[in-house]
């Protein structure tokens, strides 16, 4: 009896150290993004159940709005990724991932309807492949560019951030 509750105390521990550092971690392993195989590749948003399914997107919803400064951070990141996260990308680095996590949490349920204001100046009319239109922006203006257009919509708008349960995204009040 005593090996048993001493099995589940170490247990009980292991598991609260586990949800500690998902709670207090300063960046998300984007460099390893664990898709179930082929599951995030093609279109829809990486937070929809039954299209994307990863560990790290788990983890990532689990923070909530606190969230979206450590994306933000994590943008600048010009680590490669172990894969292309979308079909037809040739390579994709820490901070496109982070980039597009962002954008997918604050576009609605339709795929159309952006929900953050601010970031007008993130968007542009590029009819080519959408990884040489993320290529020829960020050769344009950069990624500390993408970022800081972020960190100040961030600053301006976290107050009146807040998860909608039935679209699966954030919305600004």
């Amino acid at each position: 009896m005593l090996k048993l509750l001493l099995s589940l105390a170490i247990i009980l521990l292991l598991q609260a150290s586990a949800f500690a550092q998902v709670k207090d971690a300063k960046s998300f392993p984007l460099w390893n993004f664990d898709e179930r195989e082929g599951t995030c590749r093609a279109k829809g948003r990486l937070q929809d159940i039954g299209y994307c399914s990863s560990k790290t997107m788990d983890q990532i919803l689990a923070r909530g709005k606190d969230a979206i400064p450590i994306l933000i951070s994590q943008i600048t990141d010009t680590r490669p990724t172990r894969k292309p996260i979308y079909d037809f990308w040739p390579e994709m680095t820490v901070g496109d991932v982070a980039a597009f996590i962002l954008s997918d949490l604050f576009l609605d349920a339709d795929w159309v309807t952006f929900n953050m204001p601010g970031l007008e100046a993130l968007h542009d009319d590029c009819k080519d492949p959408a990884w040489v239109c993320w290529d020829r922006f960020l050769q344009k203006h950069g990624r500390k560019f993408v970022q800081s257009q972020w960190q100040a919509a961030w600053e301006k708008n976290k107050d009146n951030i807040y998860w909608d349960a039935k679209a699966r995204c954030f919305r600004v009040k």
